[in-house]
């Protein structure tokens, strides 16, 4: 995830990341991913939590663009991201899309 917010930096993208202890729990990444016009999910292995799970179900309903950095293991999960991207790939798609959004 730090790799991945550097190249954003560099790129002037706007972004947020979850904090480790976000005193408004997943209120605070639903709030997030209103605010965004896509989701970005960091999941070495293709692993994805309940947590993880929920905002990817949230930010589908509310039609934003989702993609992973792995494929993921939960077909019905998987079945709702737009694809697989690496993090250097995403930072070159959001570059050109309009650089003053947050994503």
């Amino acid at each position: 995830m730090e790799y991945l917010g550097h190249k954003l930096a560099e790129k002037n993208i706007a972004y947020e990341m979850p904090k480790n202890r976000d005193s408004y729990g997943i209120l605070g990444c639903l709030r997030k991913i209103d605010d965004s016009d896509m989701i970005y999910i960091v999941n070495p292995g293709g692993y994805v939590g309940k947590s993880v799970s929920v905002d990817i179900g949230y930010a589908y309903a509310k039609n934003k663009r989702i993609y992973a950095m792995c494929p993921i293991n939960d077909p019905p999960v998987a079945n709702l991201i737009s694809g697989v991207m690496t993090p250097d790939a995403v930072t070159d798609l959001l570059g050109m899309d309009l650089p003053d959004r947050k994503r």
